[in-house]
């Protein structure tokens, strides 16, 4: 790859996956739902500084765990599992890494998210339901907090996110992230959960196949 190439990735199925640019638009294919999970399943969330391996693919898991536990139903629960699932392409950045980065982020990122949607049949649910899984998504952070990172309120700065005064997020009650079940799962047990998951849910939905029309 050069300067003058556009930018791609080699993917788990050996497919020349475009990333950027003009080419990604005239591609206008993303991964293969086993592709998306066996990449989110092996990418660490916290640049790898959590207790333990905690990938996408289990954060995903339980943000649609969250919604579900809500009241909300599958369009919205797919959404949740869904969410991250252009990471496969962009990796996953700490929110104050994409903060450093600011527009060139969100350049790079959102139009790979737009595709995901797009293929993935998602455009009309994230219209009806982002605020719902941004929601789930920052009890999620909270939890992981709480439960996988060497935090102390009382040496460690707050994160605005989920510490802002008189819109704190609190973590679940119900979630232990660091039970010995959860330590002992593989990076195969969440890829294969999140592809049950997704295949229970799509077939909930009535989504038939991957690309929209």
């Amino acid at each position: 790859m050069t300067a003058t190439t556009a930018p791609w990735i080699v993917t788990q199925d050996g497919t020349d996956q475009p990333i950027s640019g003009i080419h990604l638009l005239v591609h206008g294919k993303v991964p293969r739902i086993e592709v998306i999970a066996h990449s989110l399943a092996q990418i660490n969330r916290y640049t790898g500084h959590a207790a333990r391996p905690y990938s996408v693919a289990e954060h995903s898991l339980l943000v649609a765990d969250i919604l579900a536990a809500q009241g909300f139903d599958h369009h919205a629960q797919r959404l949740g599992l869904m969410h991250d699932a252009h990471e496969c392409l962009s990796g996953d950045a700490a929110s104050p890494v994409k903060w450093a980065l600011g527009a060139a982020w969100l350049e790079f990122e959102n139009p790979l998210a737009a595709l995901v949607r797009t293929q993935y049949h998602l455009k009309t649910a994230h219209a009806a339901y982002k605020g719902a899984v941004k929601h789930a998504d920052l009890a999620a952070l909270a939890t992981e907090r709480r439960d996988l990172m060497p935090y102390d309120p009382q040496r460690n700065k707050l994160w605005p996110v989920i510490d802002t005064p008189g819109a704190e997020v609190r973590p679940l009650d119900n979630v232990d992230l660091n039970s010995p079940v959860r330590a002992a799962m593989s990076w195969r047990h969440h890829r294969d959960a999140f592809l049950e998951r997704y295949r229970v849910l799509t077939a909930q939905c009535g989504v038939h196949g991957e690309v929209a029309a």
